[in-house]
């Protein structure tokens, strides 16, 4: 059986609008020391956000570790250890574009969308297809 350690690396953000629907969703770096919910497939995903904070309110982030995120994998089923990345409305989604952002690993599959699933964060880097 597994166990969790739960060990993540997170800091808290002042939130660029209103997040409090936007919990579990992935955000990005928009000025100093503020956060926004990404809103492009190309967005480079900071981590994935774990409170429902208001406009200017401390927005609480995981940028390393594993974290529960909303993911569409309505479009393109999500597998295990598939890389995923933002998509327009801060969902993560299964990255198979070259050169588009990659910022997490599934860690559970997911064929819906709105599904939260447990999902590795790491520091964002870009999708290559192999040989690529």
């Amino acid at each position: 059986m597994a166990t969790r350690g739960g060990t993540c690396i997170s800091d808290s953000f002042k939130a660029a609008a209103d997040l409090r629907t936007k919990q579990y969703y992935t955000v990005e770096y928009t000025a100093v020391e503020t956060v926004n919910v990404c809103n492009a497939a190309t967005d480079v995903g900071l981590g994935i956000l774990q409170n429902k904070p208001n406009t200017n309110e401390a927005a609480e982030v995981v940028m390393v570790g594993i974290t529960p995120a909303i993911t569409d994998g309505s479009g393109t089923a999500i597998a295990v250890n598939d890389w995923l990345g933002p998509n327009s409305s801060g969902k993560l989604v299964k990255k198979a574009t070259a050169d588009y952002s990659a910022c997490a690993r599934a860690l559970e599959a997911s064929t819906a969308d709105g599904s939260v699933i447990k999902v590795f964060m790491f520091p964002a880097g870009f999708f290559r297809t192999a040989g690529g």
